[in-house]
């Protein structure tokens, strides 16, 4: 990243970028443009990824405390218009019932005592309607998310004893390298390097060319990989998603997937036509509903917004199993606290 940050620096042209690793950002772009799909607009911030951050927070919250002030207002005025027709019915109702049949003179009193309320009623429908109206901000989907516990693994959690993976002209290994329980492990690395062949090979998914793996025991794997695949393609999400947890009851299911900002829509479509962001949801909804004890995460800030990202990364710091995290995500690497690193290049594993 450093190469492409003094690449940018020395361009005397403009540069167009699109990334997911927000250190990145923060020290390259020094102007944000926001798309907001669902209002079909857009909203050009200045100066930098960091101060993008901040505005566009203060700007939500001015919108909010606009709209509330605005709805507390009317809330206000139409429980006060509606309080005065209640006075004017009951006024009149209570001077004709005590009014004796020829008594003109209190008749004409409570009649102009009824317009006088009636006409407080149209001063107040009036100021109603010249309020200028503030429409409400859309309420942005957040992710509330935690990740469901399994009892403790063994001790030592998975072993790569001089193991090679090859997969056509490429070659993993050979490698030597053990995780074991309370790893926070955060694996970097350049795209085709070998990062999702490494946590094939290390939760058994792949059989090395040479060498051993080994895999300890009570391990409970919970995994969201980088193609998403965990799914069945071809099922409605519903239908695939009750398949991994068939004793949880399908209302439940529904349930659990709309906190996921998965709608009905979504759950009754196939789960190939969804998103990858969607999936991704998906994905992590199972994560909360199953209990593990190893969680793998291939580059799960893909496809997420921000907010999504940062209660992802809460949900991860407060997560004591196992953990194999492959992110080019430098801000995602602190936030969840490693305490191991490995860096995977050419082929080669080696722990920082």
């Amino acid at each position: 990243m450093s190469n492409w940050r003094n690449l940018f620096r020395g361009l005397r042209g403009g540069v167009v970028l699109v990334s997911h690793d927000r250190e990145f950002l923060s020290r390259c772009v020094t102007t944000v443009l926001e798309l907001d799909l669902h209002q079909n607009s857009h909203h050009v911030y200045g100066g930098g990824y960091d101060s993008y951050l901040e505005e566009r927070a203060v700007l939500r919250q001015h919108a909010r405390d606009q709209y509330e002030e605005f709805a507390e207002k009317k809330k206000d005025l139409v429980a006060r218009a509606r309080t005065q027709r209640e006075w004017s019915s009951h006024g009149i109702r209570n001077a004709i019932k005590r009014a004796p049949d020829n008594d003109k003179l209190r008749k004409k009193a409570a009649a102009e005592s009824s317009e006088k309320q009636a006409q407080k009623v149209r001063q107040m429908e009036s100021r109603i309607a010249r309020l200028e109206e503030v429409e409400e901000p859309r309420k942005e989907w957040k992710l509330q998310f935690s990740v469901g516990k399994a009892s403790r693994s063994s001790s030592v959690v998975s072993t790569l004893n001089d193991a090679s993976f090859t997969q056509g002209d490429f070659t993993l290994g050979p490698v030597s390298i053990q995780v074991n329980a309370g790893d926070r492990i955060g694996i970097t690395g350049p795209n085709g390097a070998g990062k999702s062949t490494l946590l094939r090979g290390l939760l058994g998914n792949q059989e090395p060319t040479s060498g051993t793996a080994t895999m300890g025991t009570s391990v409970a794997i919970g995994e969201i990989d980088q193609a998403r695949a965990l799914l069945d393609p071809q099922l409605p999400l519903i239908s695939a998603f009750e398949k991994h947890v068939p004793d949880l009851p399908i209302s439940e299911v529904r349930t659990l997937l709309a906190k996921f900002g998965l709608n009905d829509n979504h759950v009754e479509r196939d789960v190939e036509k969804l998103s990858p962001g969607e999936r991704t949801r998906a994905g992590l909804a199972l994560l909360q509903v199953r209990g593990v004890n190893v969680l793998v995460l291939d580059e799960p800030t893909n496809h997420l917004d921000l907010e999504a990202i940062e209660q992802l990364e809460q949900a991860l710091a407060s997560y004591d199993g196992v953990l194999l995290l492959v992110t080019h995500d430098r801000r995602m690497l602190d936030a969840v606290q490693t305490n191991r690193r490995w860096h995977v290049e050419a082929g080669e594993v080696r722990e920082l």
